[in-house]
């Protein structure tokens, strides 16, 4: 009788449970239909405005036509042929490459640097943080022209100061020398202040505990920040340093509103290139799309190796 009653106990409880487990699945299934139909406008949109361009700028490239996308012409691929051996192209890949190559690294330390001075929540510190990231609000196009009226040879205010310093012949924006690094100062001026707010947020999250501890064991506040900080934030610096990298290798809005180019194409960088070739050249859009295909693939082999990098170094 005893085994009577715990086999029929046995066979209430199963049954109890898959009659539980039907009602529960149709809901999950309903749970995820609804989630569905929520990401469904922002996926309809990804795929109107971003996967589909794809494919229909890659369809052009292939094409031998105007900006106004008439009388196309297949070519197949000798736009992409005709690009490595465009002189104008392989030059402005090698400025977009010092420009990347002196921008991202500035950019980060700046960042680390300041978010370290910066993490504790005062008043002053608030203050601080708030002035750094006004110029992040504001647009590109305003900062270039801005930038520009402030070191311009005549009437520029910082060009003033420096005739009044005794320095003459101050001409910064059309010296081949010297305009590639004041777009670099300028981009740096404009963004460093999404660095550090995203560097100091990471600290911030890094607990007191390791602070005290390595406290007590006598370190510093350079090893403090060498053994503590630096490897609590690694996850934001390997996001901000993509980020940058990527950024940097589409750097057009600053650079057009600053000098548009010049001087003597010196700082034409790949997207103003790209940018002249399409809109200048009327009858180059198939070949300046071909050589935004090219800006894509290399941009997202860099990103690949970023981000294998980044997972090789977080599971270590």
């Amino acid at each position: 009788m005893r085994c009577l009653s715990l086999s029929f106990r046995g066979r209430v409880t199963m049954a109890s449970v898959r009659g539980n487990t039907r009602p529960n699945s149709r809901f999950q299934r309903k749970l995820e239909r609804t989630a569905y139909l929520f990401i469904a406008p922002a996926a309809i949109l990804l795929i109107i405005f971003n996967v589909i361009p794809l494919f229909a700028s890659f369809w052009v490239s292939l094409q031998n036509m105007g900006v106004d996308l008439g009388k196309a012409k297949f070519v197949g691929f000798d736009n992409f042929v005709r690009a490595f051996h465009d002189r104008r192209l392989l030059q402005s890949v090698e400025i977009s490459l010092k420009y990347t190559a002196i921008e991202v690294p500035l950019q980060m330390i700046i960042g680390v640097a300041l978010s370290a001075l910066l993490a504790k929540n005062t008043f002053f510190n608030k203050l601080i943080r708030g002035i750094y990231f006004l110029p992040v609000v504001c647009s590109a196009v305003v900062v270039g022209v801005t930038w520009q009226l402030v070191l311009h040879s005549n009437i520029g205010i910082f060009t003033y100061w420096l005739k009044q310093m005794g320095f003459t012949n101050v001409n910064l924006l059309n010296s081949p020398s010297t305009a590639l690094y004041v777009v670099v100062f300028v981009a740096i001026w404009k963004t460093f202040g999404i660095s550090t707010i995203i560097l100091v947020s990471a600290i911030q999250n890094i607990p007191d505990s390791l602070y005290e501890a390595s406290s007590i064991d006598g370190a510093g506040k350079m090893s403090q920040f060498w053994y503590v900080t630096m490897p609590g934030i690694m996850p934001s610096f390997w996001f901000l340093l993509m980020t940058r990298l990527i950024g940097s290798l589409q750097m057009f809005d600053i650079v057009y509103t600053l000098t548009g180019g010049g001087p003597s194409r010196s700082t034409t960088t790949m997207v103003v290139y790209i940018y002249d070739t399409a809109f200048k050249s009327m009858n180059k859009t198939g070949y300046a799309t071909a050589m935004s295909e090219l800006l894509f693939g290399f941009i997202m082999i860099i990103t690949v190796i970023l981000y294998y990098i980044m997972n090789r170094t977080s599971d270590d």
